[in-house]
């Protein structure tokens, strides 16, 4: 447990980054001496660790996770900024050095690049800064239509191929691509059995109209679905003058928030 001289409610509240930036922020800062990890607790986030409680990367997780967004911000800036430093304090640089390459592969992947020892906002901004990802991973189990996981297998092993090293873009884009069609198949399905809805061919064309005649998608709607997933197909015409990452956080951003936004509408009915 953490103390803190303010009130925080145990909520998680939105961050600018994702899941697993957060979560390697706190392995980090466990690479850290433990009176170094503290001093940047304190002197960001306003948290003084419990004498009674050893430190380690599971409670530097918990005092992250309940902070402000902004103080966050502020950490890993400082983390950014005095990068020499703060490497100082390390107790095994080597363990340091794993865990600043890590933190580095998942800052870009939430659309953040370090420049002259500056944390900065890249742009397109990617889908895991507005939280939508993990929302929908959490509210995908409500459903019961990713019993098996594939969905959600689909919707991270893209998160891995975007940040491993190198990064593989093109996989990246096609597991959110198949996330987001698997989703809507499975949708259309469910509900052609329970509403005794002819539905003779299980592909994405027919699961849209599906959807469409079961109330759950307006026309437009439809539309804007159609032509995300023809956006983001193999063979899509990638616009000049934007790179292979760009693009693949575009595609992502577009493919999970279409995921999202049906997963909602699907919900509603």
């Amino acid at each position: 447990m953490c103390s803190t001289s303010r009130t925080v409610d145990l909520v998680e509240a939105p961050m600018d980054f994702g899941r697993q930036t957060i979560a390697s922020v706190a392995q980090l800062l466990a690479a850290l001496r433990s009176d170094a990890a503290e001093v940047l607790l304190y002197k960001h986030l306003g948290i003084h660790r419990n004498d009674l409680i050893p430190p380690g990367a599971a409670v530097m997780l918990d005092a992250l996770r309940y902070a402000q967004s902004d103080d966050v911000k502020s950490l890993v800036g400082e983390l950014v900024r005095e990068n020499d430093a703060v490497r100082a304090d390390a107790s095994e640089e080597y363990i340091f050095n794993g865990r600043w390459r890590e933190l580095e592969r998942w800052l870009l992947h939430d659309g953040w690049g370090i420049e002259n020892k500056q944390l900065v906002r890249l742009v397109p901004g990617v889908e895991e800064s507005t939280g939508i990802r993990d929302r929908l991973l959490e509210e995908l189990e409500a459903t019961g239509l990713d019993g098996d996981g594939a969905i959600r297998n689909c919707i991270e092993d893209a998160a891995k191929s975007f940040s491993v090293e190198p990064p593989n873009y093109n996989d990246s884009t096609t597991k959110v691509r198949i996330a987001l069609e698997t989703f809507a198949r499975r949708a259309a399905s469910t509900l052609a059995q329970t509403g005794s809805i002819l539905y003779p061919q299980d592909s994405w064309g027919k699961a849209l109209s599906l959807l469409k005649t079961a109330n759950v998608l307006e026309s437009d709607e439809e539309e804007i679905l159609a032509r995300v997933y023809t956006f983001i197909s193999p063979g899509a015409h990638v616009p000049a003058g934007v790179t292979d990452e760009e693009w693949a956080r575009l595609a992502r951003t577009f493919a999970l928030s279409s995921c999202y936004f049906l997963l909602k509408k699907y919900k509603a009915t």
